[in-house]
């Protein structure tokens, strides 16, 4: 809507009726034509969005009104002085068409001009920037005033080039034989001497002695500051030829062909002899080669002389040589391959364990050395050879007293020494420490020897003893006679002070075992210690003979102070010429050894108290020790059954049972066994909360009976109670809640007892 404010008007005491200054009109929109208030009257624009401004009524013509600006718009002024200070036009025009605009000091500022250009005005008088391209000048043109134009040459006889910023060159190219040609057209004849081109430092002129002829030479010495062109050949007969460049640049110094395929850029010392003929130098930077040829010699190093060599330096920082899967050889003909020679300490590396790498070190039919001071280690994930094709593979050959291990790494293991080939021989040698095989205390089988019927194995001694020791069985078994003698000292079997049972000829086969002889004086003492000496008490039908009936020959059986007992299943015969003597001092007959007393049976039933007599059985009734039942070996097992009379655990200290465990920080722990306890970490069941602890157990069944408590080692007032225990295949949950009144912040244990 438009505004039409009325002329103010005030009442005062000595004139009745006054004018008053108008009141500003305060909005937030610029005024228009059809705006109306008494002239000179103000109009604030109220926008900090979009700019505030100030505007003043000047006139109103055919109810038109004119807003003029006072502040952000267009204003025409008879004239403008800003001083101090800047004059800024951010945008629009500034047009000034009568008077003075004088600014005494800051700086003109139209942001919307184009950077370091040249300011112009055009028809109408507005000012604007403009700025050209490489090489342009302001050209005047009497109807359209200033512009860009540049330098050209219509005949083609003059080149303008644009060698670096704000510089021109201009160039003849040549005309016709003994001319030059000009802006009027057509090429002229030159008057003797009138050319004169000059150089800088006066380096370049003209003979001027010849007419119609012009001679353009170069002097002595040649100062360019531009560019120095030649145009077939550039040489230099004498003297020493410098290039040097002063220039911060990547390419100060630029040698470059571009003519064709077969360009060659080449240096070259004829006469040279010293090491660095040629010598190519960087002092702080480093010296780059490359070449984009695709081929084996893309770059070549050679050293044509036949005694010629190439020797290459470098500092700490080592030197690199890294191929992208190309080979990388080096020959030498005759001549050695040395590597690391030098004497210092440093380590060497050849080859790399990645992927299907290969590392091969040949020799011909010279000698292969590999030398360590130090430790000398062969490590192959895969088979390891060692094989000489025509000489003897030697280990160890040297007189050193240092020892020799083959296969003594902690794994296990097949090491085989020999073959079976031909006459093929394994020779073990020592000196006075002897010869150990299979040793070590460790469960295993050790063979010496064939079983070929033509194979015959030999173990000797000297002067010295021979023994057979064995932790278990000693089994010594032929086809043919076993014949074991002693020329020299005692036979002995069993003659060592071990408390183990002696067997001789107890095979299951029909034999006739035969001990001692009747030569002489020659005697037989069996002799026990407290022990009994049985002869034939085994439950076969068999006669049992003591003794001799032959002359004045005495049989004693006798007994101390313990029972002396014949019992006979049948008939008891008492026979003899004369006395028979039994005595006993009425003690106890007492079967005891200071060793182990091992009941074995390979194949039946070992029984004690089977005979259905209602006797006590007593196992370890006196004395501190350790009563074992039972073990752990596959289906093993243990049955404990009791009559009406009960069954009783008596202990002074805590009755124990082998339990397994597992830990963790989660809800779920594994814990395979009948018998077990699982603690959970971590968990923080709030109060009335409830929680599912499962426990993986691969002997529990879907059918299983488990017994099972929750222990809460909380700090906090928590008390976890089991709710219900689900068994499945494979595992069980137990279903806790927290009946406390905070929340768990300890570890909770489930022990349980698969009973079923």
């Amino acid at each position: 809507m438009a505004v039409n404010q009325k002329k103010g008007r005030a009442y005062g005491l000595t004139s009745p009726l006054i004018n008053v200054n108008p009141e500003p009109i305060i909005s937030s929109r610029a005024p228009n034509t059809r705006d109306r208030s008494e002239l000179g009257t103000p109009w604030v624009k109220q926008d900090q969005a979009a700019g505030d401004n100030v505007y003043m009524i000047t006139s109103v013509v055919a109810n038109v009104a004119t807003w003029t600006s006072l502040g952000g718009g267009a204003g025409q002024f008879d004239a403008v002085t800003v001083n101090p200070g800047n004059l800024t036009v951010t945008a629009g025009n500034t047009i000034l068409t009568a008077g003075d605009l004088t600014l005494g000091a800051g700086s003109v500022t139209v942001t919307p001009f184009a950077a370091l250009g040249i300011v112009a005005n055009n028809a109408a008088g507005v000012l604007s920037t403009t700025r050209g391209t490489d090489g342009q000048f302001l050209i005047s043109d009497t109807a359209t005033g200033p512009d860009w134009g540049e330098i050209t040459s219509a005949g083609g006889t003059c080149v303008v080039t644009y060698p670096s910023a704000n510089t021109l060159n201009i160039e003849a190219t040549g005309g016709t034989a003994n001319s030059y040609a000009t802006d009027a057209g057509g090429p002229v004849a030159p008057l003797a001497g009138v050319l004169n081109v000059i150089g800088y430092d006066a380096n370049i002129t003209t003979d001027g002695a010849t007419a119609n002829t012009v001679e353009i030479r170069l002097a002595d010495d040649v100062i360019t500051v531009g560019a120095l062109t030649a145009g077939v050949n550039l040489n230099m007969d004498s003297g020493i030829c410098t290039i040097s460049s002063n220039s911060n640049a990547i390419e100060a110094i630029y040698l470059h062909a571009n003519g064709g395929t077969a360009e060659q850029i080449k240096i070259h010392s004829d006469q040279g002899t010293s090491v660095d003929s040629v010598s190519i130098e960087s002092d702080v930077g480093g010296v780059y080669i490359t070449s984009g040829l695709g081929a084996v010699d893309a770059i070549d190093l050679a050293a044509t002389d036949v005694a010629g060599g190439i020797s290459a330096s470098f500092g700490t920082s080592g030197m690199e040589i890294v191929g992208t899967n190309g080979s990388f050889v080096v020959e030498t003909g005759t001549g050695d391959i040395e590597i690391g020679v030098d004497a210092v300490a440093k380590d060497i590396s050849f080859g790399n364990a990645t992927g299907a790498s290969s590392l091969t070190l040949a020799a011909g039919t010279g000698d292969y050395t590999s030398t360590s001071t130090g430790t000398m280690t062969l490590d192959s994930a895969g088979v390891l050879e060692l094989n000489s094709s025509a000489g003897i593979i030697s280990i160890g050959n040297k007189a050193v007293a240092q020892n020799i291990e083959i296969g003594t790494g902690g794994a296990a293991r097949v090491i085989t020494i020999g073959n079976s080939t031909g006459a093929s021989q394994v020779v073990l040698n020592c000196g006075t420490d002897g010869v150990s095989i299979g040793t070590s205390a460790n469960a295993h089988t050790s063979t010496f020897g064939s079983t070929n019927t033509t194979s015959a194995a030999t173990i000797q001694a000297g002067s010295g003893a021979m023994t057979f020791t064995a932790g278990g069985i000693w089994d010594v078994n032929a086809v043919g006679a076993v014949t074991i003698d002693s020329t020299g000292g005692a036979l002995s079997i069993g003659s060592g002070a071990h408390a183990n049972g002696i067997s001789i000829g107890n095979g299951i086969a029909a034999r006739t075992i035969v001990m001692g002889n009747a030569t002489g004086t020659t005697s037989i003492a069996l002799n026990t210690g407290t022990g009994a000496l049985e002869l034939g008490s085994n439950a076969i039908a068999h006669q049992v003979r003591v003794g001799s009936v032959t002359g004045a020959a005495n049989t004693t059986v006798q007994a101390g102070s313990g029972a002396l007992v014949i019992n006979g299943g049948a008939n008891l015969n008492i026979d003899a010429a004369t006395d028979i003597t039994m005595d006993s001092a009425g003690g106890i007959f007492d079967l005891s050894v200071t060793g182990d007393i091992t009941i074995d049976s390979n194949a039946g039933t070992i029984g004690i108290g089977v005979d259905g007599f209602d006797q006590a059985i007593n196992i370890g009734t006196s004395g501190e020790r350790l009563l074992t039942f039972g073990n752990q070996v596959g289906a093993a097992g243990v049955v404990v059954e009791s009559g009406t009379a009960g069954m009783q655990l008596k202990a002074s200290g805590l009755t124990s049972v082998e339990v397994a465990s597992d830990t963790q920080a989660a809800s779920t722990v594994t814990v395979s066994a009948n018998n077990g306890y699982g603690t959970f970490t971590g968990l923080t069941t709030a109060a009335a909360a409830s929680q599912v602890l499962t426990v993986t157990n691969t002997l529990c069944a879907a059918t299983s009976a488990i017994l099972c408590t929750v222990s809460d080692l909380s700090a906090n007032d928590s008390k976890m109670t089991i709710q219900r225990v689900t068994p499945a295949a494979g595992s069980f949950s137990v279903a806790v809640l927290n009946e406390g009144s905070q929340a768990v912040n300890g570890n909770l244990m489930i022990a349980f007892w698969l009973m079923a």
